[in-house]
């Protein structure tokens, strides 16, 4: 679909020339349709997913007067949120009893409004046509990434409105002091919503003084840009200090636990991921569509009044996303960035020679961008929303009904007397509606096995280390959820240690207790939920007989049809040895 050699003959078009007549005098009518279509798609698609019930519970704990720790009586508590700001606010809703996740939802959807309306101002600057400014919010609003973010419970939005306001405060404009008081605070903002928005902001803020510095040529300009970095950082550093400060007192370290949860002792295998993680991002949007464009229009482009320094922050924070091995949801490290590239893509949709091909082009790119929405897994390099989706109709997975049953069966809350210890992989649904004392599988609550887990051979990011069975048994877990079986009943049966695998894979499951029994749990009529249960408990004996439910013996052998694919035979080899 790129353009070819005959199209140099053709007299180029605009679309933004085509539609002049209609957005220059009905651009609130078309702003606020723009708006709606957005809202509308979004919320009929809305979804929460597990990572962000990790949050609500830190919120609830903070609530309740427990502080922000994930279990109670920890020492030193442990950070295992990368969100700070975003849990902070979400203490109101769990404080006055209401529900977090639609809190969430009803929340994101105003923040993605106004990330639309300041990504349309940026833009409308940067290009130097307000029209244009218009266009690049269409194409940010038809990003189906985009919208997704605005309603799945997680911080993203918010990050994504802040630093897209900071440079849209400094970057391609006169500044003036209020602006750069205002663009330090707004980033003090955005790093305590997620800590890597420094990388965002940082560049923000060097574009801003080297444009400065070339542009005044005076002798005193190294004490104006001086001036101009103290109105820019004080306020910043006046914020973000403190909050650094009370971190480290309280946690015992500035870096939240998910950074040792998820840091490689190989960096090329998590870089090379990070690379393909970017690939499939423009693969799945129809980029390709527009490279003869881009090739044409690229030097047009960058020779606009502020696109190159916009333009500073994609490599910067490209290699930051490669750096940090890139991210199994929905694409969400680009969402950050996405109002910049709005700008380019915008631009080369703007930009045609042929009708035909516009039409084409600019149909499939819609497609393939509405096809986000049903993508099945393993289409893409990340987890589609489909996959992701948790709440607030149940999902395939039945985590929300296994929390409930835990809650159901175990009633009370966090720190009550009596009640069991869980481990899970999957940490927030389940945690978050069992209330339980839980245990993180892939430490990114737990400080000991985020640095000592044993580590996952295949490379999946933010998952490197499983707990090892022995530091389960320090922290004296009762039930061994781990990554949730479900599947259809099998009473009276002998479970062998090879089915066990893809419940707790990348472990020698030899070292269980051999007093180690199966639960088998009625989820619902024909479908049951299995647990690990290593040694008896007198409050779990006491459910497990009120429910009759099946107590299965495990058979300490493997089965190699219990193995079908590479993939569970090589998280079976601690266990079940080569294969």
């Amino acid at each position: 679909m790129s353009e070819t050699v005959t199209d140099v003959e053709t007299p180029e078009r605009r679309v933004s020339d085509l539609v002049a007549p209609f957005l220059d005098q009905r651009m609130t009518i078309a702003r606020l349709a723009l708006y709606a279509i957005a809202v509308v798609v979004a919320w009929t698609n809305r979804y929460v997913q597990d990572d962000a019930f990790i949050t609500y519970r830190y919120s609830r704990n903070l609530a309740r007067g427990h502080g922000l720790v994930w279990n109670l009586h920890e020492n030193p508590p442990v950070q295992g949120y990368t969100n700070f700001l975003w849990t902070l606010i979400h203490a109101i809703p769990e404080r006055m009893g209401w529900s977090s996740p639609l809190f969430s939802l009803l929340l994101g959807i105003p923040l993605m409004i106004a990330t639309l309306w300041v990504a349309e101002r940026y833009a409308a600057r940067a290009l130097g046509d307000a029209r244009m400014g218009f266009l690049v919010a269409c194409v940010l609003g038809g990003t189906i990434t985009f919208l997704g973010y605005g309603v799945g419970g997680m911080e993203t939005m918010l990050q994504t409105l802040l630093v897209t306001s900071v440079a849209a405060l400094i970057v391609g404009v006169e500044t003036t002091m209020l602006r750069r008081i205002a663009a330090g605070l707004l980033g003090a903002l955005a790093i305590l919503t997620r800590l890597d928005s420094v990388v965002l902001v940082g560049v923000a803020f060097v574009v801003c003084l080297v444009v400065q510095w070339r542009r005044d040529t005076d002798p005193g300009r190294l004490a104006r840009v001086t001036r101009t970095a103290a109105e820019l950082g004080v306020p910043m550093l006046a914020v973000v200090v403190p909050w650094l400060v009370w971190t480290y007192r309280f946690y015992g370290n500035i870096l939240p636990n998910t950074f040792f949860a998820k840091s490689a002792t190989n960096r090329l295998v998590p870089a090379a991921y990070g690379v393909f993680y970017l690939v499939g991002f423009f693969a799945s949007y129809g980029a390709f569509l527009l490279i003869g464009r881009f090739r044409r229009l690229r030097g047009r482009f960058f020779a606009l009044p502020a696109t190159a320094a916009a333009f500073a922050v994609i490599p910067v924070w490209f290699l930051y996303i490669v750096g940090v091995g890139g991210d199994f949801m929905e694409y969400r490290f680009v969402v950050p960035v996405l109002p910049v590239l709005a700008m380019l893509a915008a631009y080369l949709f703007d930009h045609f020679r042929s009708t035909r091909r516009q039409i084409a082009v600019v149909g499939i790119a819609f497609a393939m961008s509405a096809f986000h929405l049903i993508a099945p897994n393993l289409v893409y390099p990340v987890l589609p929303f489909q996959t992701l989706h948790h709440w607030p109709s149940e999902s395939k997975t039945n985590w929300l009904a296994m929390g409930k049953l835990l809650q159901r069966e175990f009633p009370g809350e966090l720190g009550d007397a009596g009640r069991p210890t869980i481990a899970v992989a999957p940490l927030g649904v389940i945690s978050y509606y069992s209330d339980l004392n839980s245990v993180d599988m892939l430490g990114l609550t737990d400080a000991g096995i985020a640095r000592h887990g044993s580590p996952i051979s295949l490379y999946y990011p933010g998952h490197l280390r499983m707990a090892t069975v022995g530091q389960l048994m320090d922290r004296h877990v009762d039930l061994i959820i781990g990554e949730p079986l479900a599947k259809e009943q099998h009473k009276d049966r002998t479970f062998f240690l090879s089915e066990l695998v893809t419940m707790y894979p990348d472990n020698d499951l030899r070292q269980l207790p051999r007093t180690t029994k199966v639960v088998e749990i009625e989820l619902q009529p024909g479908y049951d939920w299995y647990v690990l249960y290593p040694k008896s408990d007198p409050v779990v004996d006491r459910r497990i007989a009120a429910n009759h439910w099946p107590v299965l013996d495990i058979n300490w052998s493997c089965r190699r049809s219990d193995l079908p694919n590479f993939v569970i035979r090589w998280l079976a080899e601690p266990t079940c040895g080569p294969t």
